[in-house]
């Protein structure tokens, strides 16, 4: 289940647009292999063909097939410098 935190809902709400969360990419090594923390846009994915369409808290929400068994997921604002974006907590790989 994926939740938005009170300031996000309020962002997505004056933006007025769906919000998709992008397919997140690793890093592989000889020796290692790094996933680099997802990141949320606003919008739709330009394929849909690997994301799940959800709505949650009244949010058009499209996630990548990877991440939608994850079970807590929260969707928070994050302001730097005056600008606001979309950031994610509690991901995992599946």
């Amino acid at each position: 289940m994926i939740t938005f935190s009170e300031d996000a809902l309020a962002l997505v709400g004056e933006k007025q647009s769906p919000v998709f969360i992008d397919v997140p990419y690793t890093l592989r090594g000889c020796c290692f292999d790094m996933t680099e923390c997802p990141a949320v846009r606003f919008g739709e994915p330009v394929n849909s063909s690997g994301y799940v369409r959800q709505d949650a808290q009244g949010v058009t929400l499209y996630v990548p097939s990877c991440l939608s068994g994850n079970d807590s997921l929260t969707i928070r604002m994050r302001s730097l410098l005056g600008f606001r974006s979309l950031v994610i907590d509690g991901w995992k790989l599946t």
